[in-house]
């Protein structure tokens, strides 16, 4: 029995020749595609040589703020569109967790085997992941907008158009994300640009209305999901309403800061004090 078909997707700007760790074992039925920019180190000619039989591609992306990110992910939604006939693994070698994202997303939503890792070599005892708190959970508008871009073009190509039509399509929808009329400005830029528009905009219609709330929608739906459980959680420990609105008022000001749990325990106690402090923050730690 052949062995699967593994894609290696490299961030090489992150993880340097450290991500390469492991390339000696690969096999022929192994792609390794490395992602790389102007920017990023120089790799040694011997390092080449360890890629054994694996198929090796090389992609010089143009340097830019998340440039590389965007390719590398747009290329994994190339990938999973057109090996959707056969069962294939795919790695992304990064130490970014914003590809974690993508790879939730993939799992669930095309029960994709994708995993990212640290280097091309499998790490024997992995440290349990950290649980992701619900701030975490909510995609910056770069993140969306890759995210669409590979919803859109797998749509494409599953409805039978071609890869260029496909990325034509996404590229109208990415560039229209988030403005008030964002369903009617694709319609009309399809209907401009192809005469079976039609087709393809009810193809991404239903893409485009989940895609309709904004990233702060998204961030208000779960600032008031968060409060509600707080809410309930004082509430049932007995706590008066003064210290409920209070910890709830909290959350706005913190959600996106990075100390988030830091913050709301050195504010809770510079409040309640250290005793009755520590009471509250332990009542409501567990989600935040």
């Amino acid at each position: 029995m052949p062995s699967m078909e593994t894609y290696y997707l490299i961030d090489f700007e992150n993880v340097n020749e450290s991500g390469l760790s492991g390339a000696e074992k690969l096999v022929g039925c192994d792609h390794v595609h490395l992602f790389f920019t102007e920017n990023s180190p120089k790799i040694s000619i011997e390092k080449f040589t360890n890629f054994n039989r694996a198929d090796l591609s090389a992609h010089k992306i143009p340097a830019g703020n998340q440039s590389l990110d965007m390719h590398l992910v747009s290329y994994l939604g190339y990938l999973l569109g057109t090996n959707t006939d056969k069962k294939c693994k795919y790695v992304i070698i990064s130490k970014d967790t914003d590809y974690d994202n993508i790879v939730s997303f993939w799992k669930a939503h095309h029960n994709a085997d994708i995993t990212r890792r640290n280097k091309i070599a499998v790490i024997a005892s992995p440290n349990k992941p950290k649980a992701v708190s619900k701030k975490n959970t909510v995609m910056n508008a770069s993140q969306r907008k890759v995210q669409l871009n590979t919803r859109v073009m797998k749509t494409i190509c599953d409805a039978g158009y071609s890869h260029l039509i496909a990325g034509k399509v996404a590229s109208v929808v990415v560039k229209h994300f988030g403005e008030s009329k964002f369903a009617g400005n694709v319609h009309n830029e399809l209907r401009e640009c192809y005469a079976d528009y039609l087709a393809l905009y009810k193809a991404v219609k239903p893409i485009i209305a989940e895609y309709s709330s904004t990233p702060d929608t998204e961030k208000e739906n779960a600032i008031a999901e968060l409060n509600s459980e707080i809410l309930e959680i004082l509430g049932k420990a007995g706590f008066k309403n003064d210290v409920k609105n209070y910890v709830v008022s909290l959350i706005p000001q913190y959600f996106d800061k990075q100390n988030f749990k830091q913050n709301m325990y050195r504010s809770i106690i510079a409040k309640y004090g250290q005793k009755e402090g520590l009471k509250i923050y332990k009542s409501i730690k567990i989600i935040l």
